[in-house]
């Protein structure tokens, strides 16, 4: 089976990368220092020695207001042919554990005295390394070089929506149709007595109007109404950056509150109305599960608040704290995790930060976490997702196109990935005001539509959004396969990872054949639950 069509050409993606990337360095804290490595990377001693390009946030500005707004534009580095593979903060590298910190202080030369100045944390080892660079300019590369395979040492990458590409397949569009995809399920009580947590961008701020509602009805409760947004204690709204709390006389885990309840932090944007990247992301995703579980509760935390995007240290304690957060309020932790975002380490390493998340989850039998792919086209593992190859506590979704028949163009894939699911031209909720376009379609994993009953040309890549999109990514597949696994559990009466593994072998049985004669297990919109 061929995908088709072509992806983007290499130099289109590079131009896409670094202009994206100007957007993520305007929301970084001031100052910080990111150093980007070649595709080519590797911790290998005899391996290729990449070429590295470092860039810094810059300080508040005229200049950093305009890389926030698209207006100015970061520079690429002056090297030929630089293909961006890794993004990671400058001269800075975390130990998981006592062996990574006694590695490094005997194996890397003058690396001794920066383990003595480190700093514990509860993410590892924090070290800023300050020896001179030997080959290829990169502390960071230089360091990893020194130590063996498997050596609990890592950079401290950038986590992003999605990897090097650092957005999803596409940008929203203004749908010509002002009806979901996935339509809303017709059993009404799909979802019922089951738990979602989406970690993500939040929820776009006011989503929660009567007459926004009108637009996305999928997202009220089943009495029409909303009772579920979080509050400050004085009952003002809450915004980016403030630790979440609900009224004290309403904890979210109250019976008194409908089964179908939306909650989440809210994602701020500009009063004039202009959306930015990434603002409506949670949101979407939000809609997908609500859409194909409507009485699944599901609440959205705002935890990739740097467009997009969350330094690899952190991320690992926002998964945590997030569901530490929902368990104090429930009891428990949910059935499902939805996570739209994950990086892509260097060749044979796995993602070290999550090790106390992943550990948490194994504590937890009764949650599952589905995880995106990733939009690369690529087979190299992106984590957490890729952990779904050894982990039956890990779900990895990715994309088919808007046909269902194919893998998506941009879908990463391999033995990693457990499922494909629609991810292309899917219609969902949205903010409402002006988004204008960052990235011309030839930059773009832009897809034939032959679906005539899904699919959707849209009315362009700009406009004045009502409370709808048009998007396509793994991101949007991955709450497709969220709300099918509590759909099941509502209709089968049993636990997310039992669901999981009934819905993985119902995807084995309806799999198609990739371009290189793999299997894709896939779920359908539609799909039968029982």
């Amino acid at each position: 089976m061929e995908t088709t069509p072509e992806p983007p050409a290499q130099d289109a993606l590079r131009r896409r990368f670094w202009r994206q990337f100007g957007l993520v360095l305007a929301e970084l804290p001031p100052g910080m220092w990111l150093e980007v490595a070649e595709a080519s990377a590797t911790r290998d001693p005899e391996g290729p020695v990449a070429r590295c390009h470092v860039v810094q946030a810059p300080e508040a500005g005229e200049y950093r207001s305009a890389l926030a707004e698209g207006s100015a534009t970061l520079e690429p580095p002056p090297l030929d042919d630089f293909e961006p593979g890794y993004v990671y903060e400058k001269d800075v590298l975390v130990c998981h554990d006592e062996r990574g910190r006694d590695a490094l202080a005997r194996l890397v030369p003058g690396a001794a005295e920066d383990v003595e100045r480190s700093r514990e944390s509860s993410e590892g080892t924090v070290m800023r390394l300050t020896a001179e660079p030997r080959t290829g300019g990169s502390r960071v590369l230089d360091a990893l070089r020194g130590l063996p395979d498997g050596a609990p040492v890592s950079p401290n990458y950038l986590v992003s929506i999605c990897n090097v590409n650092l957005c999803p397949a596409d940008e929203p569009r203004v749908p010509s149709r002002r009806l979901p995809v996935p339509p809303v399920n017709t059993d009404a009580d799909a979802g019922l007595g089951t738990s979602v947590v989406v970690i993500d961008t939040g929820l776009v701020v006011d989503w929660d109007l009567k007459d926004r509602l009108e637009v996305y009805p999928w997202l009220r409760d089943e009495d029409g109404h909303v009772t579920g947004r979080l509050e400050r204690r004085d009952g003002s709204d809450l915004w980016d950056g403030v630790a979440p709390h609900v009224l004290g006389s309403e904890p979210w885990g109250s019976p008194s509150l409908p089964t179908g309840q939306v909650a989440g932090e809210p994602r701020s944007q500009a009063a004039s109305g202009v959306i930015h990247e990434y603002v409506g992301h949670g949101t979407f995703i939000t809609g997908v599960v609500r859409c194909v579980a409507p009485r699944a509760r599901v609440r959205t935390y705002n935890r990739l608040q740097w467009a997009g995007t969350m330094d690899a240290r952190g991320f690992g304690r926002h998964l945590l704290d997030a569901l530490a957060d929902y368990e104090e309020r429930n009891g428990a932790w949910p059935d499902v995790i939805s996570l739209s975002a994950g990086v892509r380490p260097l060749r044979g390493e796995s993602l070290g930060n999550l090790d106390a998340f992943m550990e948490k989850l194994h504590g937890h039998e009764n949650t599952v976490l589905v995880a995106a792919a990733g939009n690369d086209s690529s087979s190299q593992p992106f984590y957490p997702a890729a952990y779904a190859e050894h982990d039956p506590s890990v779900i990895s979704v990715g994309a088919l196109d808007a046909t269902q028949n194919r893998r998506a163009v941009y879908s990463d894939h391999g033995p990693w990935v457990s499922v494909y699911a629609r991810g292309s031209y899917l219609v969902n909720a949205f903010a409402f005001g002006v988004y204008t376009p960052m990235h011309p379609d030839n930059e773009l994993y832009v897809e034939e539509q032959e679906d005539e009953e899904y699919a959707d040309p849209g009315d362009g890549p700009s406009g004045l959004f009502q409370g709808l999109a048009r998007w396509s990514g793994t991101s949007f597949a991955t709450p497709l396969v969220a709300g099918l696994i509590v759909a099941r559990m509502s209709a089968a009466g049993e636990s997310s990872r039992d669901a999981a593994r009934w819905l993985l072998d119902r995807a084995r049985q309806q799999a198609v054949h990739d371009q290189d004669g793999s299997p894709l297990p896939r779920l359908l919109i539609g799909q039968s639950v029982s």
